[in-house]
């Protein structure tokens, strides 16, 4: 099995409770983090052990991913700091496609670059929308 592992930070400018809110239910994604997150179905709340959302996202790269996340496979970590939030998300992704298996020593380093893109706009989003709330 190829692994990713994904170490990303953000501060964002509002209460822990509403950065949990948005964060903790990923098939609602699609409503605020619209360019990366197309479409988001699954089991409704927040995400837990054994929760499921299927999820098409998108990127730089010119294709579109389809899948599922389950719950307990990556860690939002939501601490109150002076002046707001702070966010970390550490995400291991395994992958199961041969092809991409195989490929993953070429292709490491084009989908974290990817991934940086997709976290940069979700990162300014929610900064936005919580500058937008005063």
């Amino acid at each position: 099995m190829a692994t990713y592992v994904f170490v990303d930070e953000w501060f964002v400018p509002a209460d822990p409770q509403w950065v949990y809110d948005l964060l903790s239910c990923p098939r609602e994604y699609p409503a605020w983090w619209d360019d990366v997150f197309l479409r988001g179905e699954g089991d409704p709340g927040p995400a837990a052990p054994g929760k499921r959302a299927r999820l098409v996202t998108r990127g730089r790269l010119p294709y579109r991913l389809r899948w599922e996340l389950v719950g307990g496979e990556g860690i939002w970590t939501i601490t109150g700091v002076e002046g707001g939030t702070r966010v970390v998300l550490e995400w291991t992704v395994e992958v199961r496609k041969p092809l991409v298996r195989r490929l993953t020593p070429l292709l490491r380093p084009i989908f974290g670059w990817n991934h940086r893109w997709a976290m940069k706009r979700g990162e300014r989003r929610i900064v936005t929308m919580a500058r937008a709330r005063g």
